[in-house]
């Protein structure tokens, strides 16, 4: 089991074809989940193109709402 550091974002995904079980266990009281896409997709696209180097493309696919990912109850 990796152990990340809490300052860094990281990014999960399933390259399986089995269901993937993840546990998030925080020693705080306080928690934020921040979609990078979100955030880029809020940012002025001059911005991001001259700092990341998207096309307008790229930038036309990114998400001004979160996508909010939930498993089967």
């Amino acid at each position: 089991m990796p152990r990340l550091n809490w300052a860094i974002g990281h990014y999960v995904e399933n390259i399986g074809n089995t269901t993937l079980r993840f546990l998030e266990i925080w020693n705080t009281d306080k928690f934020q989940d921040i979609s990078l896409n979100q955030w880029l997709a809020l940012t002025p696209p001059e911005l991001v193109k001259a700092h990341l180097g998207f096309s307008d493309e790229m930038i036309s696919k990114l998400s001004k709402t979160k996508n909010t990912v939930v498993g089967p109850a």
